[in-house]
């Protein structure tokens, strides 16, 4: 059982649905570290400003995210695909 307790904005729920399978694969491999310890990946960006994380999808694009504490919740932001 994850850690953390994923949330997804309708936005990133509507992106994930219209990915690719390959890309979808990777974001639900991402996230399923992410729910166990969001910010302990070492390739997980803090902005402090926005008080957002970000982490790259391979060559495919980023996933955003928002941590809370208490309760223990990993917000799904935005997924930004197709840059390459």
């Amino acid at each position: 059982m994850p850690r953390y307790r994923p949330v997804w904005l309708e936005i990133a729920e509507q992106q994930y649905r219209n990915l690719p399978d390959d890309v979808r694969d990777l974001v639900d491999r991402r996230l399923a570290h992410l729910f166990e310890n969001p910010t302990a990946d070492p390739e997980a960006v803090y902005n402090e400003p926005s008080d957002q994380w970000s982490i790259t999808l391979g060559d495919h694009g980023f996933l955003f995210f928002a941590v809370v504490r208490d309760p223990a919740t990993v917000i799904v932001l935005r997924l930004v695909v197709g840059l390459a």
